[in-house]
């Protein structure tokens, strides 16, 4: 059988157009870009957040707070135990840390031939002493003369110093502890069987109810040190770091040659017992005498732009340049002679970075004149 051959149309006329019109508009759309609102949105910038920072509320406050310092603590009364005399050590009565009362015997050196030279001088001051009486009734009854009467007095008088003399001796041959105290330190010297001369050191005894401190200080603020000035003491190697009241009782009228500092010396009770010894270091806070208030700031608040010194305030959100002029400068507290007044908003974090007019968030954490 035949086949039948199907006759279809090749093409159809509105099918054709239909579709020409549409790749033209999907050609027209891809070259045309994004919409318009997109475009504009891709190219305005974005808006920045204001950058926070830290600010003072500028304030008046005296410049010097606080005068501080350390040094070695040490005990209101020293003594060195210094032998008088010579001889071999027959007692040695002391021990390092030992408590000793004011005349208590620590040393005992041979006596035996001071004892012998004493009771020989008093003897003689006893003959002396006779004879001049006998001269006395003498020369009243007409039996001597007045000259013989001034020699028997004089002989008196020179038994009188030898006497005083042996017998000091005899008591130098017991080295008694000149104060209270405890002893700091025993020399090699104070051993049974050695010799002792004159002016040999054998012991130190530091009485310790009242501590010392000596601090230096420097000539900036040693104007505002006053005798009878509170201060405060810590020392930290004693009563776990417990502060204590002190006073300030010697200003040295000259500086130190070597430091250029001025020596100030503390006095305050010890509360700590024997927990403190002498030579422990210690740190003290001096109150300063009456300074005038004036507006302060901290030195990490300042900067240098274009040959000036600025500070930055926070001016509704804000930055603003404020050059200033600053006067005297203590520490980290400088005192501000004009471009700023009280109520003044300062910046402290961050101001390497900041310019004029840049947007911030400030957060108050203080006043500047108390700020540390």
């Amino acid at each position: 059988m035949p086949k039948k051959r199907l006759n279809l149309p090749l093409t159809n006329p509105s099918l054709g157009f239909i579709f020409t019109v549409s790749l033209v508009l999907i050609l027209f759309s891809g070259c045309s870009g994004p919409p318009e609102s997109e475009a504009e949105t891709d190219a305005s910038p974005q808006a920045q957040p204001p950058l926070a920072v830290e600010a003072l509320e500028v304030s008046t406050g005296p410049l010097i707070t606080q005068i501080t310092g350390s040094g070695t603590i040490s005990g209101s009364s020293e003594a060195l135990v210094v032998s008088q005399t010579q001889g071999i050590i027959e007692q040695v009565s002391f021990e390092l840390g030992r408590k000793v009362a004011k005349g208590e015997t620590l040393v005992q050196v041979d006596s035996e031939i001071a004892r012998l030279n004493m009771e020989q001088a008093g003897e003689q001051l006893e003959n002396a002493r006779i004879d001049y009486q006998t001269k006395q009734r003498l020369v009243e009854q007409g039996g001597a003369s007045r000259a013989e009467l001034l020699r028997a007095r004089s002989a008196l008088r020179g038994a009188e110093a030898r006497y005083k003399q042996t017998q000091k001796t005899f008591e130098d041959c017991s080295i008694t502890a000149p104060i209270s105290g405890y002893i700091a330190e025993k020399q090699a010297t104070a051993t049974i069987g050695n010799y002792l001369s004159p002016g040999m050191q054998v012991a130190k005894v530091v009485n310790l109810d009242t501590l010392r401190l000596q601090l230096s200080v420097g000539e900036g603020v040693i104007g505002q040190v006053q005798e009878g000035s509170s201060a405060t003491v810590t020392i930290p190697a004693a009563c776990e770091g417990q502060s204590f009241s002190a006073q300030v009782t010697a200003i040295a009228a000259g500086s130190d040659p070597g430091t250029g500092s001025y020596p100030v010396v503390l006095e305050f009770e010890n509360q700590c017992g024997t927990a403190v010894k002498s030579g422990m270091s210690a740190e003290a806070s001096i109150t300063p005498a009456g300074d005038r208030e004036v507006l302060i700031i901290p030195s990490a608040a300042l900067a240098r732009r274009n040959e000036q010194e600025v500070v930055f305030l926070a001016d509704q959100g804000t930055v603003k340049v404020q050059p200033i002029s600053q006067g005297r400068r203590v520490g980290n507290r400088i005192e501000v002679v004009q471009g700023l007044q009280a109520g003044d908003l300062l910046i402290i974090s961050g101001i390497t970075s900041l310019s004029e007019g840049d947007s911030v968030a400030a957060t108050k954490v203080g006043e500047s004149g108390s700020w540390q």
